[in-house]
């Protein structure tokens, strides 16, 4: 099983010499296992990631199975860029969460009405599938489990196993122990928000590789609470309790500079060793590749 990334940074797209190390383009992952493309959301990371497939299957049919975690901007601005989606030739299956009004569906073609996009997503290519999770998905031996994260969006993160391997894709979360009111904590039974923080615990479970969003400094995220998105520590956290295997910070803020990302890895390390892990912990770079 083999992870790319494309994309790493979170909210907005920042190219400048600032983030030259750990990338501008926002959330794209690519995962290759047992033959098949799997791409975890379509931010503007996804444009180099069609341009390289274009390359690589110059004539070739492919199909690209794109798991789309939630439907903000940043995580789907780059799908009407991605190059093989023109390719009649090509089968392109888009898979998520419905919006809290709205279908997959109606939102994938709204933001490619003519007021915002010269291209209806209907004239793109007659082989594009959205397909709404509601269950696990099973494409030939490899299997898509899905957990719904805390944002105030309808976010889903991914586990992805082959049957030796697996990694899960899980962005965009904040834990629950900071986010439900004092009141909320007062009729709910004891450890009740633990309770739904250790759910995602669960699902990452020995994973070989967690990437998982920590956009923020704790301090930074004091004032940011309710905004859907993770201190580096919870990150840890979480980590260490499922015991996984290797931690990719992702969703890195348009605020942070290189230095700033890697003042936050280095902490990261810091805490896993404070805690005697063995986790190996980096920071996700825009055209890394990982090899499970």
């Amino acid at each position: 099983m083999n992870v790319r990334f494309w994309g790493t940074r979170g909210s907005i797209a920042t190219p400048g010499p600032a983030t030259l190390k750990y990338g501008g383009n926002t959330s794209c992952v690519e995962v290759r296992a047992k033959g098949h493309i799997l791409v975890f959301d379509a931010g503007t990371g996804i444009h180099n990631l069609g341009i390289q497939l274009q390359k690589e299957f110059p004539s070739t049919p492919i199909t690209v199975h794109i798991f789309v975690s939630h439907t903000h901007w940043d995580h789907i601005q780059g799908f009407p860029f991605f190059l093989p989606a023109y390719g009649a030739q090509n089968k392109i299956i888009i898979y998520g969460p419905p919006g809290r009004d709205k279908s997959l569906r109606q939102i994938m073609r709204m933001q490619m009405e003519s007021d915002y996009f010269p291209v209806a997503i209907g004239d793109m290519n007659p082989n594009i599938e959205i397909v709404e999770v509601e269950a696990p998905i099973r494409i030939d031996d490899v299997l898509i489990t899905s957990f719904y994260l805390n944002h105030p969006a309808m976010s889903l993160a991914y586990r992805v196993s082959d049957g030796s391997r697996s990694v899960v894709y899980a962005t965009d979360n904040e834990p629950y122990q900071y986010t439900l009111p004092a009141q909320q904590r007062a009729t709910r039974p004891t450890g009740f928000p633990e309770y739904l923080d250790d759910k995602l615990i669960e699902f990452l479970h020995e994973t070989d590789l967690y990437i998982g969003e920590a956009q923020y400094t704790l301090d930074e995220y004091k004032a940011k609470l309710g905004w859907g998105h993770s201190p580096v520590e919870s990150v840890v956290e979480f980590a260490v309790k499922a015991k996984v295997k290797r931690l990719a910070l992702f969703h890195h803020d348009p605020y942070h500079s290189d230095e700033f990302v890697d003042e936050m890895v280095k902490h990261a390390q810091d805490l896993l060793t404070a805690q005697k892990s063995t986790i190996e912990c980096f920071g996700a770079k825009e055209g890394m590749e990982v090899v499970l």
